[in-house]
């Protein structure tokens, strides 16, 4: 038929296209039924999308008609049955640990994910669920009702994929979902699963249940800085994160022949920001910009969907002609993506990061940080908010609190720098700072599945790769933050949720394969130039 209708009018769409998106509509129809009806289902389909395309020339009802029907054929169905995928890790969405296979490659079991591993899975056309370095299927573990083991496919449970985030099966009637359990009752999901307890069958949970696929190079990739540590032999941190202790080499100033000097901040500065709906905040920072430094910079601005501010806002935007207001498709994308975003469009060879909520004072010295990036190897040049201690310091895994855990030792720096009076080198700086902006592209800028709680993982990220951090404590600006009462009920709850907050630490602390993460401001040095904590605050533990 299609051929027919191509030979008469060749502006149609080619068979072979027809064919892919008729194999796609039919999977969407009958699911399983697929294998059995494809021939029938396949000569329906391609008969209806020919149809559909001569219905221009026939008759506009009947058009409309055909395309109502192929629209509710192909759409988005809730439950994909038989949608496979290959070489992917599937990751708890809520704690970011893994599925893995125990040490005998048997059960299945929460665990870390490690780049180092193999802990890739599969889904067959046909539903079989597949570890794929022993090419074993998860099936039902005799003696142990609905917990999940490894074992021949030829007895392999057929699951389907839900909405992309939950891998389900039916027994008996009822559906189950893959979760992570408690090791007591693997009956019940747990969202705050501990390490290698049993994934097993349960009943869904929105949380719990809810799965991440991750592709396998893409996840190498994305956690390369990870990948590339080595644990030290020796000493007192030993497990793989602690390769990442090492500090940066000492700053280097350039020889004159090879330092390109900045005339003017408009020339080689762009200012970046994330916002979540507050273009009044975004607006006072551009006109502190222009009343304490006596001119404009570029600034891009990335805020959160929907685009429907009334048009006074942007009658307000415009007075700033070099202010890029930009409102992204998502209501949710995050601080990190929103940076992201922001980065990429930058032109000028450093970019200054700021928070909505900064405002200038006469301390936003950007002509010291510009001069610090002109004639050193630094990378990153930061400062500090007016009124608040000093928040640069020391990142370190190590041993803590009987587990393997990330600190950041507030305030220690490893060493000043004689050139510029009331500056240091050190792991981390507070969210004012200017960089160059090639390396940070380079490194990836900031991990995107952390909307918020994202600042320690941007440093390690920084240090993994050898880039250098300045902080100098005589360039400040105001972190001038709105009042509980201020804040609208949606921001209240990006920002401040504690749910949201929790599920973030965890994501970040699973990146680096480490069960807690705390802050330390009263520490001593010891001999080995180890860091010893003396009061640790905000301490966050994992099983």
């Amino acid at each position: 038929l299609s051929s027919g209708i191509n030979a008469e009018y060749g502006e149609f769409t080619q068979l072979s296209s027809l064919f892919t998106v008729a194999l796609q509509c039919c999977r969407e129809m009958v699911g399983n039924l697929v294998k059995k009806y494809a021939g029938v289902a396949l000569v329906f389909i391609c008969a209806l999308l020919a149809l559909k395309e001569l219905a221009v020339f026939v008759s506009p009802p009947c058009f409309s008609s055909l395309n109502f029907a192929l629209t509710a054929i192909s759409s988005d169905k809730p439950t994909r049955q038989g949608d496979s995928f290959a070489y992917h890790r599937i990751k708890l969405w809520f704690g970011g640990r893994c599925v893995d296979a125990d040490d005998d490659n048997k059960d299945l079991i929460v665990n870390h994910c490690n780049p180092d591993w193999d802990q890739s899975f599969g889904l067959t056309a046909e539903g079989k669920l597949v570890y794929e370095s022993t090419d074993t299927c998860a099936i039902i573990k005799k003696g142990t009702p609905l917990a999940l083991t490894l074992g021949d496919c030829d007895e392999g449970l057929i699951f389907n994929l839900f909405n992309d985030s939950y891998i389900r099966t039916e027994i008996q009637g009822r559906t189950h979902c893959i979760s992570p359990t408690v090791q007591s009752d693997i009956k019940k999901s747990n969202k705050y699963a501990c390490l290698y307890v049993p994934v097993a069958l349960t009943d869904c949970d929105e949380d719990a249940s809810r799965l991440e696929l991750i592709e396998e190079n893409f996840f190498k990739e994305e956690r390369s800085s990870f990948k590339d540590a080595v644990a030290p032999s020796s000493g007192s941190c030993t497990f793989k994160a602690c390769g990442l202790n090492r500090p940066a080499p000492p700053v280097q100033m350039l020889k004159a022949l090879y330092s390109t000097r900045c005339k003017k901040p408009f020339d080689c500065v762009t200012v970046i920001t994330k916002t979540a709906r507050r273009p009044y905040l975004v607006l006072r920072l551009a006109q502190s910009i222009r009343e304490k430094k006596g001119y404009d910079l570029r600034i891009i601005a990335y805020d959160d969907a929907p685009n429907d501010y009334p048009p006074e806002v942007w009658d307000d935007i415009r007075q700033y002609p070099f202010l890029q207001y930009i409102i992204g498709q998502d209501e949710d994308m995050g601080i990190s993506l929103g940076r992201n975003l922001a980065l990429k469009m930058v032109k000028t060879k450093y970019f200054l990061l700021v928070d909505d909520d900064h405002v200038f004072n006469d301390k936003s010295n950007i002509d010291k940080m510009i001069e610090i990036l002109d004639t050193s190897d630094a990378t990153i040049i930061g400062g500090k908010f007016e009124g608040f201690m000093k928040f640069a310091g020391a990142l370190k895994f190590g041993e803590y609190h009987g587990r393997q855990e990330f600190a950041v030792f507030s305030g220690h720096c490893e060493r000043e720098l004689p050139q510029f009076p009331q500056c240091e080198q050190c792991d981390s700086t507070s969210n004012i700072f200017l960089a160059k902006t090639q390396p940070i592209i380079e490194i990836g800028g900031w991990s995107e599945e952390l909307k918020i709680a994202e600042h320690a993982d941007f440093f390690v990220k920084v240090k993994a790769a050898g880039l250098k951090v300045v902080y100098c404590d005589d360039i400040e600006v105001i972190n001038q933050q709105e009042s509980p009462e201020e804040r609208s009920k949606s921001y209240q709850k990006l920002r401040y949720d504690m749910g949201r907050k929790n599920r973030m630490f965890r994501l970040m602390n699973s990146r680096f394969n480490v069960n807690g993460l705390f802050w330390c401001s009263d520490y001593k040095v010891l001999d080995d130039n180890e860091l010893q904590c003396l009061e640790t605050k905000h301490k966050i533990g994992y099983c």
